[in-house]
C-alpha cells in the first residue's frame, strides 16, 4: 500500500511539473506573438514561428500606413508600399487643409490646393471676426470687412457695458454711450452697497446714497455685534437708529417681496405669516434696545448674519426668503466664509 501511495504522489509532481511547463510556453507565445518584452523564439515550435512572423509582419504595415513609429519599409510588400504612400498623401492634405503642421504643399494636386486656399481664407475671416490672433485683413472680402467690423463694434461696446479692458469709447453710438454709463452707474451702485473697492459716492443718487447708508451701518452693527474686524463702536447706536428709519421705499420693497413657506397654509405673505416677525420690528425692537445703552453689543433680534444679510432678505439666485443661517467656516482653501442667512 505505501508503494501504491508512493507511485501516485510521484505521478502527481510529474503531472504539477508538466503543466506548469506548459503554462510557460504558452505565455512566451503570447510574448512573442504580441511583439512583448519576455519573447524567447528559441522556445516556439515551428507554426509558433510562422504565427509570430505573421503577426509582426502586421504590426510594421499598420505603423507604416499609419505614419507611427516602429516602420521598416524592408518589410513591406509591393501592395503594402502603394497603401502606404496613397495613406501619407491624405495625411498630407488633412494637415494642409486643417493649417496643422507636417504640411508639404508640393505633395497636394490642384484641387486638393483650391481646397486647402479655401479652408485657409475660411480660417483667416473666423479669425478676424472673433478678433483672434492670425488674422489677415488684406485677405478679407468686401463682405467679411463688413461683418469684422460689426463684430469688433459689438465687442467693444460689450466690453464698455460690461467694464472690462479693451473699451474704446470713442466708437460707441450715443445709444450705446447711454448703456454704457447706466451700467457703469449701478455697478458703482452695487459696489457701494456691499461695501467693495471701486465705489464713488459722489456718483450716487439721494436714494441710493440712503440705502447705501443703511447697508454700511447694518454691517458695522453686525461687525460690532460679533466683534469682527470693521467696527466702528461709536456709530453702533446711529446705525441701529438708522435700520429702523430706512426709507419708505425700501421698507415696502421688503416686505412685499419677502414670502416665508408655511407647510400648513402654503406660501403666505409675511405680514401674515404667524410665527415670523416682520424683518421691518426686529429691526425697530433694535433700534429701541440701542438707544437705551451704549454698549457695543447689538441685540439678537436684529436678525442679521456675520456678512450683513439679515433673516427675510429675498435670495437673488432663488428669489424666496433668506430665513436659515449659516454659521462662518474655514474651506479646505484656508478660505473663511462668513455666517449668513440663505433661503431653503
Amino acid at each position: 500500500m505505501k508503494a501504491v501511495r508512493f507511485l501516485l504522489g510521484l505521478l502527481l509532481l510529474i503531472s504539477m511539473g508538466v503543466d506548469a511547463q506548459e503554462l510557460r510556453l504558452q505565455e512566451n507565445f503570447r510574448n512573442c506573438d504580441g511583439g512583448y518584452m519576455g519573447c524567447n523564439q528559441s522556445l516556439l515550435t515551428q507554426a509558433q514561428q510562422e504565427q509570430a512572423q505573421k503577426s509582426t509582419l502586421h504590426r510594421n504595415f499598420i505603423n507604416c500606413d499609419g505614419g507611427y513609429m516602429g516602420c521598416d519599409q524592408a518589410l513591406l510588400t509591393a501592395a503594402q508600399r502603394e497603401q502606404i504612400q496613397k495613406s501619407g498623401l491624405h495625411r498630407n492634405f488633412v494637415n494642409c487643409d486643417g493649417g496643422y503642421m507636417g504640411c508639404n504643399p508640393s505633395l497636394l494636386t490642384e484641387a486638393q490646393r483650391e481646397q486647402v486656399q479655401k479652408s485657409g481664407l475660411h480660417r483667416n475671416f473666423v479669425n478676424c471676426d472673433g478678433g483672434y490672433m492670425g488674422c489677415n485683413p488684406s485677405l478679407l472680402t468686401e463682405a467679411q470687412r463688413e461683418q469684422v467690423q460689426k463684430s469688433g463694434l459689438h465687442r467693444n461696446f460689450v466690453n464698455c457695458d460690461g467694464g472690462y479692458m479693451g473699451c474704446n469709447p470713442s466708437l460707441l453710438t450715443q445709444a450705446q454711450q447711454e448703456r454704457v454709463q447706466k451700467s457703469a452707474l449701478h455697478r458703482n451702485f452695487v459696489n457701494c452697497d456691499a461695501g467693495y473697492t471701486g465705489c464713488n459716492a459722489s456718483l450716487l443718487s439721494s436714494e441710493q446714497r440712503e440705502t447705501v447708508e443703511l447697508s454700511a451701518a447694518r454691517r458695522n452693527e453686525n461687525n460690532c455685534k460679533h466683534g469682527y474686524v470693521g467696527c466702528v463702536p461709536g456709530s453702533v447706536s446711529a446705525s441701529s437708529s438708522l435700520a429702523s428709519t430706512r426709507p419708505a421705499a425700501v421698507t415696502q420693497r421688503m416686505r412685499t417681496a419677502i414670502v416665508v413657506p408655511n407647510p400648513t397654509y402654503g406660501q403666505q405673505s409675511a405680514d401674515s405669516y404667524p410665527t415670523a416677525p416682520p424683518v421691518a420690528a426686529l429691526r425697530e425692537r433694535s433700534a429701541e434696545n440701542a438707544s437705551t445703552t451704549n454698549s457695543v453689543t447689538v441685540p439678537v433680534t436684529v436678525g442679521c448674519a456675520e456678512n450683513g444679510s439679515c433673516y427675510g432678505d429675498i435670495s437673488a439666485a432663488t428669489g424666496r426668503a433668506k430665513t436659515t443661517h449659516v454659521n462662518g467656516y474655514t474651506r479646505t482653501d484656508g478660505t473663511y466664509v462668513r455666517g449668513h442667512y440663505r433661503s431653503k
